[in-house]
């Protein structure tokens, strides 16, 4: 019973943190299989996680996820773990479960530097699609990191990612429109895709396709409809402002 909580917890964080359904469904197995557990099945999707053993008529674990992420370093932690864990003789499953909370608390990178970094992709991409002078460089560095703080705040609150993603694209686009109209840069283009690079769900996108390729249709199709949602809210957020503005 115990292996089967630690296997559970274990598969909860990395969808939590992002990871594929392959990954998600392997390490759990592998943890189960370890301490005995043949005949384990696995049920994965974005937002619940089913953990069953067809050797014992009706034991069955299920833990729903109401929000996820993307934590690569977390993802490695915790793929490291289940391995380590499979050539441990005689695991003390409490320690083992003390050792996941640490994981799960883990702080990133400090907060200045995601957002400094999220800055500098963002001008350095503004750049590249021909937003090249000095003032353009520096407002799409300030307007990606105010619309970056913008959405992490209002997703802690309301936990709607279409709301955040709406008002992030909104204030990004008002913003490159602005000073579009004030002579301060010719065109708002290069600003406003710039900016909202970070709001692109490029990771997710690529991890519904793989889990398509792989047969997790259910989950694949679950993170490309999610994807979608991401993207047309973003398109929705910026089509509002430049109508507004007559752009």
């Amino acid at each position: 019973m115990s292996t089967l909580k630690l296997a559970l917890y274990l598969g909860e964080l990395l969808i939590k943190n992002g990871a594929e359904t392959y990954r998600v469904e392997d390490s759990v197995i592998r943890i189960c299989k370890s301490r005995g557990y043949n005949h384990i099945n696995c049920f994965t999707t974005p937002t619940v996680l089913i953990i069953s053993d067809d050797k014992f008529d009706g034991l069955c674990f299920m833990k729903t996820i109401n929000s996820r992420g993307i934590n690569l370093h977390k993802i490695a932690l915790l793929n490291n773990f289940s391995r380590d864990f499979v050539n441990k003789i005689d695991p003390d499953i409490n320690e083992e479960i003390k050792e996941l909370r640490q994981i799960d608390k883990e702080k990133g990178y400090p907060t200045w530097l995601y957002l400094v970094g999220t800055g500098i992709g963002s001008a350095s991409f503004a750049a590249i699609l021909g937003g090249n002078q000095i003032l353009t460089y520096i407002l799409t560095f300030l307007t990606s990191i105010l619309a970056t703080y913008i959405y992490d705040k209002t997703i802690k609150y309301s936990s709607i990612v279409m709301f955040s993603t709406i008002l992030s694209s909104v204030i990004i686009t008002s913003i490159g429109v602005f000073f579009h109209k004030i002579g301060y840069i010719d065109t708002p283009s290069a600003l406003i895709v710039g900016s909202i690079m970070p709001l692109i769900p490029g990771v997710a996108f690529i991890k519904s396709m793989r889990d398509l390729i792989s047969g997790n249709l259910m989950a694949g199709t679950a993170r490309l409809f999610e994807v979608f949602m991401i993207f047309t809210a973003i398109a929705f957020g910026v089509a509002v402002i430049l109508g507004i503005g007559g752009i």
